[in-house]
């Protein structure tokens, strides 16, 4: 079922629609809100657009580095897992 979210960014009022659970709605806009007040507070006094534009561009960096080490994890898992069937084939 879709609902109506408000959030708040940067002293804006917005209304989502989602199907999204709205706790987890309000957790994502805090997060965007918290980017968004970093990239502002080093601006000082760029547009909404430059400020939104440098939140997006650090979320996104913060999303690639996570993803690369997440992948990175699945990697040695693999690796890890080949060599324990290895062995386990070796001693059967």
């Amino acid at each position: 079922m879709v609902q109506q979210v408000k959030i708040g960014i940067l002293g804006q009022e917005y209304t989502i629609h989602t199907k999204a659970d709205k706790e987890y709605v309000e957790r994502v806009a805090q997060h965007l809100a918290s980017k968004c007040q970093e990239a502002q507070d080093r601006l000082r006094s760029s547009s909404l657009a430059t400020i939104a534009l440098l939140a997006a561009l650090n979320i996104t960096s913060d999303y690639l580095q996570k993803k690369e080490a997440y992948e990175q994890l699945v990697n040695q898992i693999e690796s890890k897992q080949q060599k324990l069937s290895s062995v386990l084939s070796e001693s059967l």
